[in-house]
């Protein structure tokens, strides 16, 4: 009797390695993105973005802002870019990230408060109108996408598959 397929033992937790890698990449180089195009007045916007695990995750806006306006509108950065990682993924179940910010003036920063008046004259807008719209919605984000892909594949927990019994699956 012929049979209709084979067995490589180890693939299918091989691919979700791959999985769980790429997704972890991406997220990370995508709130990477995100900091260096979206405004930083203060610097406090940027670092509060945060990666949680679980697509559609609810991330709420809970943080207010610890400047004053005035030290708000003083036109220096107070505070450096902060890296943000993401939680490793884990199991087969896990099935990837929710991006977003904490701060409580989000819709404002990322320009989706269309009754808000953007220019405040004080101060020189520090990103351009409607960054975040196009930085989702323009081939920008696709290539943040290709080049996680490739940070994914020099990663060494995914190199060398070679199948065969549970201790030689992964060198």
């Amino acid at each position: 009797m012929a049979t209709t397929g084979f067995k490589l033992p180890g693939f299918t937790t091989y691919l979700e390695r791959i999985k769980n890698v790429t997704a972890k990449e991406a997220a990370e180089l995508i709130v990477e993105e995100l900091q260096n195009e979206g405004p930083a007045w203060t610097g406090e916007f940027r670092n509060n973005w945060v990666i949680v695990t679980g697509v559609g995750s609810r991330i709420n806006a809970t943080k207010e802002s610890s400047y004053s306006d005035e030290e708000r509108f003083a036109g220096e950065v107070l505070e450096d870019r902060k890296t943000i990682t993401a939680e490793k993924l884990k199991g087969r179940g896990n099935n990837g990230y929710t991006i977003g910010n904490v701060m409580t003036y989000r819709d404002i920063a990322l320009d989706l408060d269309p009754g808000y008046l953007r220019t405040t004259g004080k101060r020189i807008n520090t990103a351009p109108r409607d960054w975040y719209v196009n930085f989702a919605e323009s081939g920008q984000l696709r290539r943040v996408l290709e080049a996680a892909t490739l940070r994914a594949e020099k990663n060494p927990t995914i190199k060398g598959f070679k199948g065969g019994s549970r201790s030689t699956r992964f060198s």
